[in-house]
């Protein structure tokens, strides 16, 4: 069976036959109270949607660069969005190489998962769900390692990257 959840809430939506031979499948779709407060009779402006959510989501283009972040994202970041409008993820995650050499620009940056999911569901539509990522904050002297779970879905020109969990997983 596959388990559906509202991508934007976390509600579970009930579950429905899989074709895959793999346990604890997940889908995702949007709840009536997501859909209603998106697209219905509220008109809540797609930004106070993004804020009303419990989850950090960030809106980056193809070039990885964040069109948007939501409260709790900016939360976790510990930053307002007119400093991390327009800067690449590295720059906004305070990645060590996008710092040394800048975000995309190093060895480091093909491997990165975040580059390579919201890449990937950019051009291809295809989402990433849950996908360990990890980053290197700090300098070359005294770093730390980030690790994140994280799901990119794309909506019309952008991809929305919910990070699912930060820390140990």
């Amino acid at each position: 069976m596959m388990n559906i959840v509202c991508a934007w809430c976390g509600k579970d939506l009930g579950s429905k036959p899989s074709t895959e031979n793999t346990e604890e499948l997940i889908s995702h779709g949007i709840c009536e109270d997501c859909s209603s407060s998106l697209l219905g009779a509220k008109k809540i402006s797609l930004k106070n949607f993004l804020d009303s959510l419990k989850i950090p989501v960030l809106v980056v283009g193809l070039d990885v660069t964040v069109h948007y972040a939501n409260k709790h994202a900016r939360e976790i970041l510990h930053k307002e969005m007119p400093s991390i409008e327009g800067l690449c993820g590295g720059d906004v995650f305070e990645c060590l190489y996008a710092k040394q050499e800048g975000c995309g620009k190093t060895t480091h940056c093909v491997g990165c998962s975040i580059r390579i999911s919201v890449t990937d569901t950019y051009n291809t539509g295809i989402k990433h769900l849950r996908t360990p990522a990890y980053l290197i904050q700090g300098s070359p002297d005294n770093n730390h390692e980030v690790k994140f779970l994280i799901s990119t879905e794309k909506i019309s020109d952008a991809v929305f990257l919910r990070i699912d969990k930060v820390g140990e997983h």
